[in-house]
């Protein structure tokens, strides 16, 4: 008699996979491609190590996968040369530098006093408590506005796969705050246009690729989790600046609900662990009952 055991289990196992297909139809996808650009991989200004070792991982996914996406988001960071990130903007600072800054409410970049500074607009903060501080640390000059060249390029890494109905998203396009998350900037006092490319397609679900796991990948996913999103990180498909600030940044994810995965089972046992968990609660109990009924009846 095992063996008609086994055909209906087989049967069943059928039955709930096909409901978790169904499911999943009933998910809309979003690819996002966090920052990609000239001045993150190699021979860039700020290169993340083996940052280009991302894009045939990335171009295998779209090829793959292309149809489960709805849409592929690229952010791009996009900064003006004087930009508050750039350590070139802060006379006596050095790359590397963690500074002090202080914004009005509105997100303009303050100062109480003559600070040696080449960012734009800066105004005399109000009185204390009507402002906000925001830790910067500073960086080499990188990724500026309609440069599309040499180590400071903006540019799409070339060898990476686009089409005409890839999404760009703009962030850091502010002068005076930085915008590590593609959604908001750094003192969430503006935000993308992210947020409501997705929202507006009806995108519940996201899963994220790209440079620095530890920096931008990782605001991204903790903002897309804050905002209700799935949000899965395909971990090969990422590359960080240093291993214990992306391992920390993984964990960190995960604490928050997010869901890490290989580039090679994104839509399988990686983002659904196995055929049981994937399936509602109900069907579970259903399948449960009916093997055992199965077990002691026939």
């Amino acid at each position: 008699m095992a063996f008609p055991h086994l055909l209906w289990y087989c049967y069943l196992l059928g039955l709930l996979n096909t409901a978790t297909s169904a499911e999943r139809k009933n998910t809309r996808t979003a690819l996002l491609i966090i920052d990609v650009q000239d001045c993150f991989v190699e021979g860039g200004s700020l290169a993340v190590s083996n940052g280009s070792q991302i894009i045939p991982v990335i171009n295998r996914v779209r090829k793959e996968f292309g149809d489960e996406f709805d849409v592929v988001v690229m952010s791009k960071d996009w900064h003006c040369p004087d930009h508050v990130s750039f350590a070139a903007s802060h006379p006596g600072k050095n790359v590397g530098d963690v500074i002090n800054l202080t914004y009005t409410l509105d997100g303009h970049l303050c100062s109480d006093q003559d600070y040696p500074t080449t960012v734009p607009d800066l105004v005399k903060c109000p009185p204390t408590g009507t402002n906000k501080k925001i830790q910067q640390m500073v960086w080499p000059v990188h990724c500026v506005q309609n440069v599309t060249s040499g180590p400071t390029s903006s540019n799409i890494a070339e060898s990476l796969f686009t089409t005409a109905n890839d999404v760009i998203i703009y962030k850091g396009n502010h002068c005076q705050v930085d915008s590590y998350s593609a959604f908001y900037d750094n003192g969430r006092f503006g935000e993308t246009k992210l947020k409501n490319e997705l929202t507006s397609r009806g995108i519940d679900t996201v899963y994220i690729v790209g440079l620095a796991l530890d920096y931008c990948v990782y605001y991204t996913a903790k903002d897309a989790i804050e905002l209700g999103f799935k949000t899965f990180v395909v971990k090969d498909a990422c590359r960080g600046v240093a291993a214990t600030t992306s391992a920390q940044a993984l964990e960190d994810i995960v604490a928050k609900g997010g869901q890490v995965v290989s580039s090679n089972n994104i839509f399988t046992s990686a983002a659904q662990p196995n055929c049981v968990s994937s399936v509602t609660s109900h069907q579970q109990l259903l399948f449960i009952a009916t093997v055992y009924i199965m077990a002691v009846f026939i």
